[in-house]
Formats: C-alpha cells, sequence, structure tokens
C-alpha cells in the first residue's frame, strides 16, 4: 500500500478532524473517548498553528493521497528545563495497522527530533497494548515505569508504561 508522509498544514484541520473522531471510536488505547472530542475544524486548524509555530513540536500525518490514515504529534515542553524533550502521540486508522504507517511515523520523528536538537522524547502506552510497545521498543523507547490505575476505560482501571528515548545528537 502506498502512502507518503508529511507535516500537517492548517489546511489539513478538517480531515485531521476527521481522522481524530475515527480512531477515537475505533480502539480503546488513545486518551479521548469518542463522545468528548468535540474539536472543531478551527479548533484542529488552530491545534496545528500553534504546533507550527514551535521549533520542538511537530505534527506529522500519513496520507495515501485523498485521505489521512494515521498522524504523530510531539509537542515540545514550554519552559527552559523541559524544552529538550517533546510528548509523542501517535494513531493510525485500525484497518491499515501493520501495513508500515507507524513505523514509518516514528522514523521520521526519531530523525525530526535529532535535527531539532532535542534529547528526549516521551509518551505513554497501555500496558496491554503490546503490539505498540514492542513498536517503540524498537525505535530505541524504554519503559522507565508503570503508571498504575491512571486511566479508566470501561470502567476498568488501566496501566500504562512511560516509555522515553534519549535522541542521540
Amino acid at each position: 500500500m502506498a502512502f507518503t508522509l508529511r507535516r500537517a498544514t492548517e489546511d489539513d484541520a478538517a480531515s485531521l478532524r476527521d481522522l481524530r473522531r475515527s480512531l477515537f471510536a475505533e480502539t480503546e488505547f488513545l486518551l479521548w473517548e469518542p463522545q468528548e472530542f468535540t474539536a472543531t475544524e478551527d479548533d484542529e486548524r488552530r491545534f496545528i498553528s500553534w504546533l507550527l509555530s514551535k521549533t520542538n513540536s511537530v505534527l506529522l500525518v500519513a496520507t495515501d493521497g485523498r485521505h489521512l490514515l494515521g498522524f504523530l504529534g510531539a509537542t515540545g515542553g514550554e519552559r527552559i528545563r523541559t524544552r529538550h524533550s517533546a510528548l509523542v502521540f501517535l494513531g493510525v486508522r485500525k484497518k491499515y495497522w501493520s501495513r508500515g504507517i507507524a513505523s514509518a511515523l516514528l522514523q521520521e520523528a526519531v530523525s525530526w527530533a535529532s535535527n531539532a536538537g532535542l534529547l528526549r522524547l516521551e509518551l505513554t502506552v497501555h500496558t496491554t497494548n503490546e503490539r505498540a510497545v514492542g513498536l517503540y521498543q524498537r525505535f530505541g523507547f524504554q519503559i522507565e515505569g508503570t503508571r498504575r490505575a491512571s486511566l479508566l476505560v470501561a470502567g476498568r482501571a488501566q496501566d500504562e508504561y512511560l516509555m522515553s528515548r534519549i535522541t542521540e545528537a
């Protein structure tokens, strides 16, 4: 399957909103419940603009030329002591899992982080999401600890791993 990666632009606002709505309905592995994600196209445009304005943040999208298939965001720290790090969030439409999209997005993010002078990438992931944990480990992320009962998913307490990757300069 052919797809390309690129940085998101404000013109992606509606498509990104629709993608995120779909992802939140498809899986319990993401942070938002479907009904609580109420972002408008303008909200998404402002979010994209905000990320574009920061040298330590990025928003990447994977597209087949017509539709967004996935995205990866990295939000850099706001304070002097945290500007060297970014929090990563990633989502790919379920029907496109295991097609290399998440790997390509992560590879691009690791390259971007190195070029942007970032030292640390971090993320959280459900401890039961073995596919994602394995993917992150293949890209050099290590488990730093477990955030016990950090989420309630369908009324059940869910643990998350805190994972990080120290970027080589």
